[in-house]
């Protein structure tokens, strides 16, 4: 995979695969082609047969709450309490003034067993019950797009990584699930790390970088009680349950007020972490492939085809490590360490 995403085309993977590792020029074209397809199936859209006879009618709905995200203020109208459980308490720290007038206007609701996604009155999309995930998804992507000023067709990629950084730079956190991306994020938020995304990253097209995603951080319950020391307002954030698992869930707010803090930043670095109590704590450089193993699967790829080429770009700058650690103080040391590289 290295070799493929560090050559500029067939004929030089082919002669490097040659040359320094003995294979014949038969066996690296279909090495070449077998990676090529991987790329592109997680790269192209699966069609769904989203043929609608009639749309239903956008309904009056009481249940509104505004938001604000800097100078974008944003109302939701929730159908049901169990879909504002859906997107509202990862942003409730921006929930406030409903005498503002809102710049975009959001409707979701259900009709004949879907949801509905609308905004500013024009249909977005439609999802089953097993299918709330996507509308998250959705909404996430239509929420970048309102903030940036931007379509889908201007982002490469969202990904299922937290990010955190500093005033120059942005390191993606991924990791599998359950191995506490979001709690590392917390921890080193608070130890004066900025938060640009947690779960939900977007990579721009234009300029290549990370987009900062106004949310809070989604911690379980079994991270309370690590969080409760480093943050003395913890008990008083509410506790929700998550939409994926049946377990306690808390959001924990960004420090940083999306008005003034740094939109968006250059990443080339990526950390799969790993929480082993009983491991020996360490950091190591690994392949990119290492990375793609988790990064793509979980991951929305644009299906553009200038987009595809822009995401290789992207891999091509990346350094990739993995940090295998044991407690937190660590792991903080080790992405200070990271930062000044």
């Amino acid at each position: 995979m290295d070799v493929f995403l560090t050559t500029p085309n067939k004929a030089s993977f082919i002669r490097h695969l040659q040359r320094h590792d003995h294979i014949s020029p038969e066996l690296a074209a279909t090495y070449y082609t077998e990676i090529s397809t991987l790329l592109n199936s997680v790269n192209t859209v699966t069609e769904k047969n989203t043929e609608i006879k009639t749309l239903p009618a956008v309904p009056k709905i009481e249940n509104a709450v505004h938001y604000a995200f800097g100078t974008t203020n944003l109302k939701i109208n929730y159908g049901s309490l169990k879909l504002q459980n859906l997107i509202h308490p990862q942003y409730s720290h921006t929930a406030g003034d409903d005498n503002k007038t809102s710049n975009t206007v959001v409707d979701i609701f259900e009709k004949d067993n879907l949801s509905y996604l609308f905004i500013n009155q024009a249909y977005i999309g439609q999802y089953s019950p097993s299918e709330y995930h996507l509308l998250q998804g959705q909404f996430s992507l239509q929420l970048i797009n309102t903030l940036y000023n931007k379509t889908e067709a201007d982002w490469i990629a969202t990904f299922h990584a937290s990010t955190v950084c500093n005033a120059k730079e942005a390191i993606m956190i991924i990791g599998a699930s359950g191995n506490g991306k979001s709690t590392l994020s917390a921890v080193l938020m608070a130890h004066g790390f900025d938060l640009l995304a947690d779960d939900f990253t977007p990579l721009l097209a234009e300029t290549k970088e990370l987009y900062r995603v106004p949310s809070g951080i989604s911690i379980k319950e079994g991270a309370f009680e690590i969080l409760e020391k480093l943050y003395p307002d913890f008990e008083q954030y509410p506790i929700y349950k998550s939409t994926s698992k049946a377990v306690p869930i808390k959001y924990i707010p960004p420090a940083q007020n999306f008005n003034s803090a740094v939109s968006h930043l250059p990443c080339t670095k990526i950390v799969y972490v790993n929480y082993d109590p009983t491991a020996t704590s360490h950091l190591k450089a690994v392949p990119t492939e290492k990375i793609l193993e988790t990064l793509i699967p979980e991951s929305w790829l644009s299906p553009l085809a200038p987009n595809a080429a822009l995401f290789l770009e992207w891999l091509q700058e990346l350094t990739c490590y993995e940090l295998t650690y044991a407690d937190n103080a660590v792991a903080v040391s080790k992405f200070s360490e990271l930062f000044k590289r």
